[in-house]
């Protein structure tokens, strides 16, 4: 009873319901322009494989598109999946179409290996990983010397 009670003044209450103030209609939906650049950008990275635990690990690659790039990220954490991945930006080093981020030492620690993989994305909206989730394991493993 007190139930249909509520739900009879909830639905008063809609129905009275008048908004303050003007009442502007949604923006329109406008498509993205199609400029045909379907493609990723190129990421070419030499892996690393091995470092030392507890210091800092530089991670670099080459980068680049015809749109150009407007992003690149370097995702990583320990061979732990309690852990989530965390975000670096991958910033340009001066030389031409190269991004380097660098993992701060405390979080290469000496109980697990680390793992990572580097994302970007083009200035047309295409985005990629390397490793390429479907030409290999989309991950590249560090072994860390403890």
């Amino acid at each position: 009873m007190a139930l249909e009670k509520g739900l009879a003044a909830l639905q008063r209450r809609r129905q009275d319901f008048r908004p303050a103030g003007e009442v502007k209609p949604a923006p329109r939906y406008r498509p993205v322009p199609d400029h045909g650049d379907r493609e990723p950008p190129s990421i070419v990275h030499r892996p690393v494989v091995s470092a030392p635990a507890g210091k800092p690990l530089e991670i670099t690659a080459e980068v680049r598109d015809p749109s150009g790039v407007k992003w690149v990220r370097l995702r990583y954490r320990s061979v732990n999946q309690h852990q989530d991945y965390r975000t670096l930006a991958m910033l340009p080093t001066g030389q031409k179409d190269q991004y380097r981020a660098v993992i701060p030492a405390e979080d290469v620690v000496p109980t697990w290996d680390l793992m990572y993989f580097i994302e970007a994305m083009d200035n047309r909206g295409n985005g990629g990983i390397h490793p390429h989730l479907n030409r290999e394991t989309p991950y590249v493993v560090v072994r860390l010397a403890r």
